[in-house]
């Protein structure tokens, strides 16, 4: 019998992932229906993919990127990924400052899974990235989670494609509040 190799691996642990936060985040919503609200969270998580995936693939993310923030990002954002600065003007910087894809490059991200508890949403998507041991696109999962505050998004958590699995969170990484 062979090993798994390690990309099937993380596969496998991400799809067990999204099970169980699917399985978490719909258990009461699933039986008392979601609130308005959270409807209303799930539809700014959406748009706000749709409008950075749309500037992406037509190459305006530096001419579009900052309407968009202004758009769906609270100013006072919090960034929980590791180096990234928080605040909306470092979400523009970054947006801004990422380099240009020419339109078609970049796969579309594929949605698998978005859910809303409370001001919380789970967003999880598929796109197939160039593996970096052989350049070859290979599919990679994309987690994102959003807190939501007065129709913006404020607050935002993601495990990022290529971080080692099973390590303990990196300095400053704040789990979500009350949960």
């Amino acid at each position: 019998m062979r090993n798994p190799s390690p990309s099937s691996k993380v596969i496998a642990l991400a799809v067990a992932l999204t099970a169980v936060a699917a399985l978490a985040l719909s258990g009461a919503s699933a039986r008392a229906g979601e609130s308005t609200q959270q409807e209303a969270n799930k539809k700014l998580v959406s748009e706000f993919y749709a409008a950075l995936y749309d500037a992406e693939a037509t190459g305006a993310m530096k001419t579009k990127g900052r309407s968009i923030v202004e758009k769906f990002i609270a100013l006072d954002y919090i960034q929980h990924r590791p180096g990234e600065k928080n605040g909306r003007e470092a979400m523009i910087h970054n947006t801004e400052a990422a380099p240009s894809m020419p339109g078609g490059t970049m796969p579309p991200a594929k949605l698998l899974f978005l859910a809303a508890d409370g001001d919380l949403v789970v967003q999880v998507t598929s796109r197939d990235l160039p593996d970096p041991a052989t350049g070859a696109p290979k599919p990679t999962l994309i987690w994102n989670m959003f807190r939501v505050q007065d129709g913006k998004l404020a607050e935002h958590w993601d495990a990022v494609p290529g971080a080692p699995m099973g390590q303990p969170p990196a300095p400053g990484i704040q789990p979500p509040p009350g949960r």
